[in-house]
C-alpha cells in the first residue's frame, strides 16, 4: 500500500500575491488539483492526504468533489515548516495505512504540478530494493563554491553533483519512527525530505528525474508550467 502526502501549506510570501501559489489556476485548474490529478492517475497509488492551512480545509473538499479527486482521504493541518507538515502528514496517513512493513509514503509538494506517473512508478517500484528513493537530475553546469557569495573559492566535481526533486517515497513505518524520535526543533533545521534519514545512516537510491518536473518558486514557473500543461493536454 502507498499513501501520498501532498504539502499544501506554503503561505506564498515569496510569490508575492494575495492567494498561495499552489492555489493560483492555471489550464482551467488550480495548480493542487493538477498534482492531486496526477497521483488520482497513478495505479501504484493507494491513497492521498493533504497538509494545508485549516483556512484552505473547506475549498480543497470542494475541489476533491469537483475534480472527481477519489483517492483524497482528508486534509489535515500543516505544521509551521516544511519538515513539521511531513511529520502532520505521517501522522495523519497512520489510521488509513495497513500493517505491511513494504508500505510506503510518498511526499509531493503541491507546487509540482509536472511530475509524472512514470515518475511516481519509478519512486515506488524503488521501494522493494531500497527504504528511501529520490529522483535526481546531473548537474549540467560548471558548479564553484564560495565562503562569502562575491568571490570563488572552490570547484566542485559536477561528475558526481546531482540536484534532487520531490516526490520521494519512503518505507512508512520506519521514516514515521523517525520523525516522531526527531524534536521540532532538529526537524526545523532540516529542508529535503531524504535529509533526516540521511543522517540517521540509510540508503537513499536515486532514481531518474525529469526536466519537466519544475517547482513552481516565482510567478514566471506559473506561466511555463501552464504552457506545459497545456503541451500535455491537460486543460479543462
Amino acid at each position: 500500500m502507498n499513501i501520498a502526502v501532498v504539502l499544501s501549506g506554503g503561505t506564498g510570501t515569496r510569490f508575492g500575491m494575495d492567494i498561495p501559489k499552489q492555489y493560483q489556476i492555471i489550464a482551467g485548474k488550480p495548480v493542487i488539483v493538477h498534482t492531486l490529478e496526477q497521483l488520482q492517475r497513478c495505479e501504484a497509488v493507494d491513497g492521498v492526504l493533504v497538509t494545508a492551512s485549516p483556512n484552505w480545509e473547506t475549498q480543497i473538499l470542494q475541489w476533491k468533489n469537483e475534480f472527481s479527486l477519489t483517492k483524497l482521504l482528508t486534509v489535515a493541518a500543516a505544521g509551521e515548516d516544511r519538515q513539521l507538515s511531513i511529520r502532520s502528514g505521517l501522522l495523519a496517513a497512520e489510521m488509513f495505512m495497513d500493517n505491511n512493513e513494504t508500505s510506503g509514503i510518498i511526499i509531493q509538494d503541491a507546487v509540482r504540478p509536472l511530475a509524472s506517473v512514470e515518475l511516481l512508478n519509478r519512486l515506488t517500484a524503488g521501494l522493494k530494493e531500497a527504504p528511501c528513493v529520490m529522483p535526481v537530475l546531473p548537474v549540467t553546469d560548471t558548479t564553484y563554491t564560495s565562503a562569502d557569495g562575491q568571490w570563488v573559492n572552490g570547484l566542485l566535481e559536477r561528475s558526481a553533483l546531482y540536484g534532487g526533486q520531490a516526490p520521494e517515497a519512503f518505507r512508512y513505518q520506519p521514516y514515521l519512527k523517525l520523525y516522531q524520535e526527531t524534536s521540532s526543533k532538529e526537524l526545523s533545521a532540516m529542508s529535503g525530505s531524504c535529509q533526516l534519514p540521511y543522517k540517521a545512516g540509510w540508503k537513499v537510491k536515486m532514481v531518474p528525474g525529469e526536466r519537466e518536473n519544475i517547482k513552481i518558486t516565482y510567478p514566471i514557473d506559473l506561466k511555463i508550467c501552464e504552457i506545459l500543461l497545456q503541451k500535455k493536454g491537460r486543460i479543462s
